[in-house]
């Protein structure tokens, strides 16, 4: 009898493919499947069930193994072996946390007095887009952000390796193209990443309020944007004072402002410093 191809535990295949690009990502080398199965100490056999979705991964101590021999968060496990998140969509989140511990960590050099500045400019900046789409309310709905800017369209693709590109169509003029299919919170964020360098580095020249760019400092102006817009401090704040802390707050805000738990954590992280 011919085998068929559809997995029974796809989200354990999805695991397992996710395992395999982390993996990837930080030897820089090919990454042998038996290397991945010997995480969970599996023999040959086992290993290959896993990768064919025929073998599923749901135990709390196996999803607590992965998570630390790949140096992620559990939640993000948790989220790919329940089916909550797909293996693109996790793989920005794990990219884009690493990132953004990076951009964090040079922004502690910056002296205290031009960082507050940046902070002041990049608020002011997101201010007057929000007034402009009168949000008043989470989640804020790109389109309504997108239409007040002449110079930029969006367009869903077929994405092979990414949430969303953009691409320059003519001098001024930019398309932001994004998966198709439901906007998840990861393509929403990679959205909101690309308008910010449309504003911070392309056409920067149209928004003197911002200033010079600094090619050291433009990657934490873009990561503070994108914080700033989807999930205002304020709001934060309100939603906060509402929320029962004896759930899971984290995961109550991602779903409030409609966002990858990465970004409400690193917001929460900027409301506790302030």
């Amino acid at each position: 009898m011919k085998r068929s191809t559809n997995a029974k535990f796809p989200s354990s295949a999805q695991l397992f493919r996710f395992c395999q690009r982390v993996l990837v990502d930080r030897r820089q080398s090919k990454v042998h499947d038996q290397e991945i199965g010997a995480i969970l100490s599996f023999n040959p056999s086992d290993c290959s069930h896993w990768k064919r979705g025929e073998k599923n991964i749901k135990s709390i101590f196996a999803l607590e193994k992965l998570s630390a021999s790949l140096g992620v968060e559990n939640t993000l496990i948790l989220d790919i072996a329940s089916g909550h998140m797909s293996l693109d969509e996790a793989f920005f989140e794990y990219k884009e946390c690493r990132r953004i511990q990076r951009v964090f960590a040079a922004a502690q050099t910056i002296e205290p007095a031009a960082l507050l500045e940046i902070k002041r400019r990049t608020q002011k900046f997101v201010n007057q887009i929000h007034a402009e789409c009168d949000f008043k309310t989470a989640p804020l709905y790109l389109p309504e952000v997108i239409q007040n800017f002449s110079f930029i369209k969006t367009q869903p693709a077929e994405m092979m390796d990414k949430l969303s590109r953009v691409l320059r169509v003519r001098s001024g003029q930019y398309c932001i193209q994004f998966a198709k299919g439901e906007l998840k919170p990861q393509t929403r964020q990679s959205i909101s990443m690309d308008l910010a360098r449309i504003f911070f580095e392309g056409e920067r020249a149209r928004f003197p309020e911002l200033g010079t760019v600094d090619k050291d400092l433009v990657a934490l102006e873009e990561y503070l944007f994108v914080c700033m817009l989807l999930v205002p401090e304020d709001l934060v704040m309100e939603e906060l004072l509402r929320l029962d802390n004896r759930r899971n707050v984290i995961q109550d805000l991602a779903n409030i402002f409609w966002v990858p738990k990465s970004l409400i954590c690193l917001q929460v992280q900027q409301v506790i410093q302030s």
